[in-house]
């Protein structure tokens, strides 16, 4: 398999480390810049980036090389991802937005992600004639200061997603918010405020090592039990950089982007805002997820899994939601990317405006689930390694109409991520363990 230097969200890989090296990360501004130069775009980039200790170096090293080549560079110090999307939008004038972030990733790692001026994650098509250009330079390009950091961006991020909702949405509201001490320490739990709620702010003290660290997205276990002893009435949990959110009912019960999807577009065709009555989902979202909108006679398109791969399905076919179970969810009425922040505040709102909680409002039925990462040293492509392949297809072929199986590497970790959905959780265990021994005796 060829090996590129972006994956599917971004650069990836331990901070400070190839290809998150000084020379590397240098020559990739350099080459930012003559990119967007050749694109007749202005070589100007907003670029922001998250908690992690190495974030402000890859910073210094990107953003400097960009300045050095001859371009501007507006430093928005720490805030979400999907902030650099809203504010390049907002503003104007931008070839590029940048964010330094590994999103749900431990601290040891880092990334770059690239949004176009429009707002959306750049295409893989243009990610490769920008490897390209990088791997044709053969020396290391000057660096420059970066500028100070523009204090005025973070209020006008907070104030267009706000503006997104009626000021008192979240009236009465009682919240728990797990900031994954990432980037939402700083904005969420004013965001949420703004919006009428009263709010606890958990794990919002980032120092550098401690992003994603047993709290967040990734581990809402902890919010579920500050939810429950706290008598609140929700949490919301963010990873990293906070272009997801997992949700939390009162009585503990963990929402994924799927019961998100669920809540999100019932309401949007309920208000006659769901065009097409179509969603957008990835071919990991649970199959309870097709079966409960189907039956409200709203469709589901499949993509491949990325919200840049559900971004580019929702433009091509005119869809207004769509999303991953992982709680990146997209409405294109308000943004052209993942919001942790919006998402979480509009589906709160649904509940206010029925007067429904959220353990009413989420009744979407899921099928059976097991995820299952495998830590593989080759990766091979999975119709080469035959005896995996052929495990796979079988238990597809077992499960019929009644279940799925679906087998990807993973696009930033040397992971072989195994989903399996079934009758049963017994059988789902089972099959994505014999996958998962396959794969191991296939790829080490």
């Amino acid at each position: 398999m060829t090996k590129h230097l972006f994956g599917t969200d971004g650069m990836r890989g331990v901070a400070l480390e190839a290809p998150l090296d000084e020379v590397t990360v240098t020559r990739l501004g350099a080459a930012l810049f003559d990119h967007l130069r050749s694109a007749g775009v202005p070589p100007r980039i907003l670029m922001a980036g998250d908690t992690r200790a190495s974030s402000d170096t890859l910073a210094e090293w990107v953003g400097g090389a960009f300045a050095a080549a001859g371009g501007e560079v507006v430093w928005a110090g720490v805030l979400p991802t999907p902030a650099v999307s809203h504010l390049v939008r907002d503003l104007g004038g931008f070839g590029a937005g940048l964010v330094v972030s590994a999103s749900h990733n431990p601290a040891a790692d880092n990334g770059i992600k690239l949004v176009t001026g429009a707002g959306s994650k750049w295409p893989t098509a243009e990610e490769r004639q920008l490897e390209r250009r990088l791997l044709a330079l053969d020396h290391e390009p000057r660096v420059a200061a970066l500028p100070v950091v523009d204090e005025t961006l973070r209020a006008r991020y907070l104030t267009l997603v706000a503006a997104t909702l009626s000021r008192d949405a979240l009236s009465g509201e009682t919240l728990v918010v797990d900031a994954a001490h990432g980037a939402a320490s700083a904005v969420a739990a004013e965001m949420f405020t703004r919006l009428g709620a009263r709010v606890d702010l958990i794990n919002g003290a980032p120092d550098g090592r401690n992003i994603n660290l047993h709290c967040g997205a990734l581990h809402p276990e902890g919010l579920a039990a500050e939810v429950m002893s706290r008598g609140a009435k929700a949490g919301v949990a963010f990873d990293g950089d906070a272009d997801r959110a997992v949700l939390v009912a009162g009585s503990g019960r963990v929402l994924d982007g799927d019961d998100l999807l669920y809540i999100w577009g019932r309401a949007l065709a309920s208000d006659g805002a769901l065009p097409g009555r179509a969603v957008v989902a990835t071919v990991m979202s649970n199959l309870g997820l097709e079966a409960g909108l189907n039956r409200l006679d709203i469709r589901v398109q499949r993509c491949s899994v990325g919200d840049r791969e559900v971004w580019q399905e929702m433009e091509l076919s005119g869809v207004a939601l769509g999303g991953e179970q992982s709680g990146h969810v997209i409405c294109r009425h308000h943004a052209v990317t993942g919001d942790g922040l919006l998402t979480a505040a509009h589906v709160l709102a649904i509940g206010g405006r029925a007067g429904r909680t959220l353990d009413e409002l989420a009744d979407l039925e899921h099928f059976p689930q097991v995820l299952a990462n495998v830590r593989v040293a080759r990766r091979v492509a999975i119709d080469q390694a035959p005896e995996l392949a052929d495990a796979i297809r079988d238990h597809q072929a077992s499960l019929d109409s009644q279940g799925r199986v679906f087998v990807r590497y993973s696009g930033t970790e040397p992971l072989l991520r195994v989903m399996v959905q079934a009758p049963t959780a017994e059988r789902a265990r089972a099959i994505a363990d014999d996958i998962a021994a396959h794969a191991h005796h296939a790829l080490g």
